[in-house]
């Protein structure tokens, strides 16, 4: 009777361990608890070009479809112009999006004159056509326990002045 007793307080301590783990390992995914922020290129812009280097900054847009705000740390991306890879890399961030609303960032992206930034450049400054189209990835980590950085994905078309389409 005794082994029995401690057999079942055994298997009744097991079942509490692996629920609590359970619980924390769908904490963890938090895919299903918050909602990826959408997040779209609206400027690219040419800020400074020397002869070794040009300057652009990228403007994005991050929109929050969740009822609270997401504060974030740090921002992964890569972004294609026209069907070409024009930037990638990650920075750190340190803004809040609000809750149900949006807010604007821009990254400083230095480029080797001699690559394929050159033609990028004058496409950006109108010499080929007013429009490009882009494909833009990455993620955001965000200051929020136990959550994973948040995938983003985009397409459109940004003319030479910046606007999105």
């Amino acid at each position: 009777m005794r082994d029995e007793s401690m057999t079942r307080r055994m298997f009744s301590r097991l079942v509490v361990v692996l629920a609590a783990a359970s619980a924390l390992s769908s904490c963890a995914g938090t895919g299903t608890l918050i909602d990826p922020p959408s997040v779209s290129l609206v400027s690219v812009k040419l800020a400074d070009v020397s002869l070794s280097r040009q300057t652009f900054l990228l403007g994005f847009d991050v929109t929050n479809p969740n009822p609270f705000p997401l504060p974030i740390q740090a921002v992964e991306y890569r972004v294609i112009l026209d069907k070409e890879k024009f930037a990638g890399g990650a920075t750190d961030g340190s803004f809040t999006v609000p809750a149900r609303g949006h807010d604007d960032f821009t990254i400083s992206v230095d480029l080797d004159m001699l690559s394929s930034a050159a033609q990028l450049s004058s496409l950006l400054r109108g010499g080929m056509r007013e429009a490009v189209s882009y494909e833009l990835q990455g993620s955001l980590t965000v200051d929020i326990p136990f959550t994973k950085p948040l995938p983003f994905s985009s397409t459109g078309v940004i003319d030479v002045n910046g606007i999105r389409r």
